[in-house]
């Protein structure tokens, strides 16, 4: 059953977006799939994350180059376990690197902290991850955004359902449009509003004093 406040994105998606729908979402994942999965990881996963993945095993490109979370592309399963075997590589042998600046519900003590999932991905070295190694003052499966270029750690939601309602909020107040340039190459790619554009995080008066 989908989650109520996913379904709201999707009524919106379908008559503003309808080839995000129709092509880039994957069909939901399969239980040998999330098995598969919950073995690169040493921490359980949480329900409402299974839920969504079994609602949709993230995206592809293949006909129409989508987004979804904050217009991040939103990663297959395949995917995380490839950026998790990649993380293994990039770390191995190396000491932790820690988080320049970070919220305090955040561990920053290493960036390749093994139990960071990936969840989307703006094609750089930023991630919006499921974090299952929280600080004292955290969530367990709360969902982080970590820029990889400044080596910064913020705090988006405290569950993945929670980050769906605020998805679902933010279309609702008009935070959400679609890309024109990709509009004109027949694509349908979300833009996020510069209130919620975590990429440019620096320009969002809630962290721009971490630059």
């Amino acid at each position: 059953m989908t989650d109520i406040n996913l379904q709201r994105v999707i009524n919106w998606l379908t008559i503003n977006a309808s080839r995000i729908v129709e092509f880039s979402l994957n069909k939901p994942a399969t239980d040998e799939q999330i098995s598969n999965l919950q073995k690169h990881f040493d921490k359980e996963l949480p329900g409402d994350f299974i839920n969504l993945y079994k609602t949709y095993n993230g995206m592809n490109d293949e006909e129409n180059m989508g987004n979804f979370f904050y217009a991040l592309p939103f990663l297959s399963i395949d995917n995380i376990i490839a950026d998790k075997e990649f993380r293994n590589t990039q770390s191995k042998g190396i000491a932790q690197i820690p988080l320049t600046h970070f919220e305090k519900e955040i561990d920053g003590s290493n960036f390749y902290n093994p139990n960071w999932i990936a969840l989307c991905f703006d094609g750089s070295r930023s991630y919006l991850r499921l974090d299952l190694s929280p600080s004292d003052n955290g969530t367990y499966g709360q969902i982080i955004f970590v820029d990889g270029d400044y080596n910064v750690g913020l705090l988006i939601a405290h569950s993945i359902n929670e980050l769906i309602f605020n998805f679902a909020e933010d279309i609702d107040k008009g935070l959400y449009s679609l890309n024109e340039e990709a509009l004109e190459d027949e694509q349908h790619f979300l833009e996020a509003d510069t209130q919620i554009d975590i990429i440019n995080w620096h320009k969002i008066d809630k962290w721009k004093n971490y630059v």
